[in-house]
């Protein structure tokens, strides 16, 4: 028939070649497009030495949390036994700084709609509520006492806590032999708790941080079973997302959630709170343990091992 022709087998090999380079090209070009993108190819941009340090300090500790409250001043809490707590303005000016000789293993930081300043002590398993001026207003826990899941006064693994709307405390007793969300009233009192140490739904391994969303919603990270789960704030399991590496620290800002990884991934993710897909990379992270958002969308990023409190702005 016209138009056609035999083909050599050196012709037909030569154009397989090239017909699988291009395939393989292409198939290269896609994986590298759907790779997250680190905080240099993202909307995101690191400023450095954003904070004024006060007389007397010269470099971070080991940053394990870091917050900010409704004037967006930024809180952190790091391993400095002289200020381990310390606050400061939205430009880095140091505003004030409390608790010497309070903690023996400073962990995460949380600032309440009310702005009470919340810390927990992983060493002395506590968790303890200030005022904006370094005001003590209440301690849960009993110093260097530990308990079991069961225990309504003490803990074994005092990890993080989160402040409902209307007061209730929950906090994720899990880096240590315990491994639960303890449930309290306002004023301390122990209401339940759920949990236990396992794989299936509604267990923990090592519930690690904990936080709330505007419906009330309970989001643990459950990092050593590297997951998230999600509940009603009677414990009632409603689901879980898998796809946030190992996750170590959380926090929900409108209709987006943050998750560090602290493991050898080493980075933040932003994801959608409707349904866990990931929308953004910040990469080059060293150990980042806690993560807060300002208003105008600044993100920090407590980093253990990289002692550092990471500023990332919108580009």
């Amino acid at each position: 028939m016209r138009g056609w022709r035999t083909i050599s087998k050196g012709e037909c090999m030569t154009r397989t070649f090239i017909g699988f380079t291009a395939v393989a090209a292409a198939a290269v070009a896609i994986a590298t497009a759907e790779v997250p993108a680190k905080a240099a190819e993202s909307h995101y941009q690191l400023v450095e030495n954003w904070v004024q340090f006060p007389s007397g300090v010269t470099k971070w500790g080991s940053a394990t949390g870091v917050d900010v409250d409704a004037q967006d001043n930024v809180y952190v809490l790091h391993r400095n036994e002289a200020t381990p707590i310390m606050a400061f303005d939205s430009h880095g000016k140091f505003l004030r700084g409390w608790g010497q000789g309070m903690f023996k293993t400073t962990h995460f930081l949380r600032v309440d709609r009310s702005g009470n300043v919340w810390v927990t002590d992983r060493g002395h398993m506590q968790a303890f509520k200030f005022d904006q001026s370094g005001k003590l207003l209440l301690t849960l826990g009993k110093k260097d006492v530990t308990g079991d899941n069961t225990s309504h006064d003490t803990f074994n693994g005092m990890a993080d806590l989160a402040v409902a709307k209307n007061g209730d405390i929950l906090i994720a007793d899990g880096e240590g032999p315990n491994t639960r969300v303890a449930k309290f009233t306002r004023d301390g009192k122990f209401i339940k708790w759920w949990g236990g140490k396992g794989t299936e739904a509604g267990k923990f391994n090592v519930p690690h941080s904990i936080a709330l969303d505007a419906k009330g919603r309970v989001y643990v990270a459950d990092r050593s079973n590297n997951r998230i789960q999600i509940f009603d704030q009677n414990g009632k399991y409603l689901k879980q997302w898998t796809n946030f590496g190992t996750p170590w620290g959380l926090c929900i800002k409108g209709d987006l959630i943050y998750v560090v990884d602290g493991t050898e991934n080493n980075c933040l993710l932003i994801a959608k709170l409707k349904d866990g897909q990931v929308i953004e990379k910040i990469g080059g992270l060293s150990n980042a343990t806690a993560v807060t958002v300002d208003s105008h969308g600044s993100i920090y990023v407590g980093e253990v091992n990289g002692t550092n409190v990471k500023k990332f702005v919108k580009k």
